[in-house]
């Protein structure tokens, strides 16, 4: 086979796997695409294997009194709004005590009726004072560092979602920045949607969806981010009937507090029936979780509730304690994506493979093919290299030479700096032209070399080298004589013409 069909076979080749690899991408891209825009798959009622997994008391004999909420900050943490010891406690996520604090009292900085409890993702702390109308702010160090005030509302819950402050109040929702400076907010108090009763709670989608617990509604409302009524799960129930209305339009005893995990599932605490509702993000009813009991897994009038890192946490507020339990996975979009930058990975790894592999440029000068020609392993060493690259006199000269099976690739020599650099290091013309190949080719480049003038001069312009005796040393296997029956090295090395 000639040196330009072994050649034309190389680029056949290559182009089969460029082929192959987008052919892989598209495939990829396309499984990636669907599992990306298909909705969650829910299970049915029941099914889904929400696990109780521990309760916490209190510590060291310090018991929980009337805890009404919690929180979960981005370690685990469990942080509790301990309203009958006036408190915050912080516990770690498998439950042992790590620390309280809140200074008792109605003072700047002092807190005298938490009833709830945020966490901020840079570590900063939100307890609301239902007493002193008034959230703290705590710094990273647990330390009061400012105060928001709402002297002409009643504030009721807060949370922390997308970088802002909720606080919710008798006629709907406030928003600030997470310093507490005042944004927008929500409020009409009534009946319609987009009206609230005394919200208890709110939760933030991950797209911005506000989703509210309007507690003397008896409903879940979800808020877009312009602020406009997407959906209603629950009706309004007269005052007078808000006891006794038994109606199949009835889907909670009362909703005193919401969260939502990364899939979009809402939990929502129906107080006075003792359990939790689980709705999909676009309102529709899942199923319920826990009894009214004093058991392990059930409640006793619960309030606040969180969620985090997989884990569903309760404010089981007249049991005296919080629960913990593990919420698994939906299988949907929001599971999938996590895994797309991985596939995709793989589904480039072997084009980074094929450039790995790919090969360094060898330049060849008219001395290293003396060297070939000069001994009886050159066409092996020849072979190794492959392709080549060289001034089209080298590559003529190389041509010639049948046993030679390379591949040559004539580059184009810029006769001024060839004559600069021979002048430079005292080079003759053929030395000259290959150094000035070598500076012009991009990537990792190797000059076939055997002068050490010529290879001094390339170490000096950064430019490796490799003489024939390097490559013989590591293509070239030893040759062995037979001398009784056992083979020996040839020390006296490869043989020569």
């Amino acid at each position: 086979m000639s040196p330009s069909n072994r050649g034309d076979s190389r680029r056949a080749l290559l182009f089969l796997m460029l082929v192959v690899f987008l052919v892989l991408l598209v495939v990829g891209l396309g499984v990636a695409y669907y599992y990306l825009s298909k909705p969650a798959e829910i299970e049915q009622a029941g099914t889904r294997d929400r696990n109780y997994l521990f309760s916490i008391y209190g510590f060291e004999g310090d018991l929980l009194r009337r805890p009404s909420s919690v929180d979960v900050d981005g370690q685990g943490n469990i942080y509790v709004a301990d309203t009958g010891k006036k408190r915050i406690v912080v516990f770690d996520a498998d439950g042992n005590f790590v620390t309280f604090y809140g200074d008792f009292g109605q003072g700047t900085g002092q807190i005298w009726e938490p009833i709830d409890v945020a966490i901020a993702p840079d570590g900063r702390s939100y307890v609301l004072d239902k007493g002193l109308k008034k959230v703290v702010i705590y710094d990273p160090t647990r330390t009061p560092v400012h105060e928001i005030s709402f002297p002409d509302e009643d504030p009721l819950s807060i949370t922390v979602g997308n970088d802002l402050l909720f606080v919710t109040a008798m006629s709907g929702v406030l928003i600030s920045d997470l310093d507490g400076n005042p944004l927008t907010g929500y409020i009409s108090r009534g009946k319609e949607p987009g009206q609230f009763d005394m919200p208890g709670g709110v939760a933030v989608g991950e797209d911005g969806t506000l989703y509210v617990a309007d507690s003397f509604n008896y409903r879940v409302q979800a808020i877009s981010t312009d602020g406009e009524p997407l959906w209603q799960y629950g009706t309004p129930i007269p005052a007078d009937q808000a006891v006794t209305y038994q109606g199949q339009d009835r889907k909670f005893g009362l909703p005193a507090s919401i969260a939502v995990d990364e899939n979009g599932f809402l939990y929502v605490v129906d107080g006075t029936n003792s359990e939790i509702v689980v709705l999909d993000s676009a309102g529709e009813f899942i199923e319920n979780l826990g009894d009214v009991g004093h058991a392990d897994g059930t409640f006793y009038y619960p309030d606040g509730i969180a969620y985090g890192g997989g884990r569903l946490v309760v404010a089981d507020k007249f049991n005296d304690r919080v629960e913990v339990f593990s919420i698994p996975t939906a299988v949907g979009s929001s599971q999938t994506a996590r895994f797309v930058p991985y596939a995709l990975l793989l589904l480039l790894l072997p084009l980074g493979l094929l450039f790995l592999r790919r090969r360094p440029r060898y330049v060849m000068t008219p001395e290293f093919i003396s060297a070939m020609y000069a001994h009886a392993e050159g066409p092996v060493v020849a072979k190794s290299l492959g392709t080549v690259n060289a001034s089209s006199h080298v590559a003529d000269i190389g041509r010639r030479i049948e046993s030679f099976r390379l591949s040559w690739k004539e580059r184009p020599v810029k006769a001024e700096s060839a004559a600069s650099l021979a002048e430079r290091y005292h080079l003759d013309e053929g030395q000259a032209d290959a150094l000035d190949v070598a500076l012009r080719l991009r990537g990792k480049r190797i000059l076939l070399a055997e002068d050490t003038v010529l290879r001094a001069a390339a170490d000096e312009l950064g430019i490796a080298t490799l003489a024939y005796q390097e490559i013989a040393d590591t293509v070239v296997k030893p040759t062995t004589i037979d001398s009784g029956g056992s083979d020996q090295d040839d020390e006296s090395g490869p043989s020569e013409d």
